[in-house]
């Protein structure tokens, strides 16, 4: 304890991540979840059941009428897409107050954008072609070290992303004493978030293996298309291109995920402008 006090005091006091969405993420892991549950759950937050209500009749959906309550979301949009925002309601909530940076926007437009990437990638990947909630909410949550050093150390963080010169990591280790990785993956232990999003933050610059297989190696791929696609926070050191980085996955999944590159940065910007 003294010495995770010692290494991460800054982060060690920011705000506990938001109960809600720890208690949804444990509650999505058990198949038998009710779309009962998740409405109950949703409703005792004001605050969340305000911003989904907002996601929920953006363009983004384009629905005719206009949804007025948690169960009728539920109900028109199901029980799979609601959840999906109903976590990057809460992320963006948490994170609202600095979220008006232009510098800590663009980290939050890239969790997002990792986020509906991975969720095209679990579809291309599952045989039944459906998504994979997990690999989603991994996607979303995988630069939640970013985020913390940035709220925690707004000035520092700032400037490190404004220099240039040797990499990124490198630079925070010399600021902090570890990387956005390693503070990612102690906030996702200390804040009780599932296993895997605890690798996926922790791991998320570690190269993919080929061909790639469960949660964290998804996330990888996700951040690797985030960034070919322009919703890098930097640019990235050694840039893939599309074909490069369709090669490290499955055979089948190759073959599901090829898209064309201008049409699919619009469908994601699209979304993306609707979390704004």
């Amino acid at each position: 304890m003294v010495e995770s006090e010692a290494k991460y005091g800054e982060l060690e006091r920011l705000p506990q991540f938001p109960s809600i969405a720890t208690k949804l993420m444990r509650v999505l892991a058990n198949d038998g979840a009710s779309i009962r549950k998740i409405a109950d759950l949703v409703r005792v937050d004001s605050a969340l059941s305000v911003e989904l209500l907002r996601l929920v009749n953006s363009p983004l959906f384009g629905l005719p009428a206009h949804i007025g309550s948690i169960q009728q979301a539920l109900t028109l949009l199901g029980f799979e897409a609601v959840k999906r925002h109903v976590l990057a309601a809460s992320m963006r909530m948490y994170f609202r107050s600095a979220v008006r940076l232009d510098l800590l926007r663009g980290i939050w437009r890239h969790s997002v954008a990792c986020a509906l990437i991975c969720e095209e990638l679990s579809v291309a990947c599952s045989s039944a072609q459906n998504a994979d909630d997990r690999i989603y909410t991994a996607g979303l949550l995988h630069d939640i070290g970013r985020l913390g050093l940035f709220v925690s150390h707004p000035q520092t963080y700032a400037e490190l992303l404004e220099q240039g010169g040797a990499s990124l990591r490198e630079r925070e280790i010399h600021a902090f004493g570890f990387d956005h990785c390693e503070a990612g993956g102690w906030l996702a232990s200390h804040w009780g978030l599932p296993l895997e999003i605890q690798m996926g933050a922790a791991g998320h610059h570690d190269t993919p293996t080929s061909p790639v297989e469960g949660v964290a190696d998804m996330v990888r791929v996700g951040v690797l298309l985030a960034d070919c696609f322009g919703f890098d926070v930097l640019p990235p050191e050694h840039s893939y291109t599309l074909s490069e980085i369709r090669t490290l996955l499955p055979h089948s999944a190759q073959y599901r995920f090829d898209p064309d590159e201008k049409t699919f940065k619009a469908r994601i910007t699209d979304k993306l402008n609707a979390f704004d």
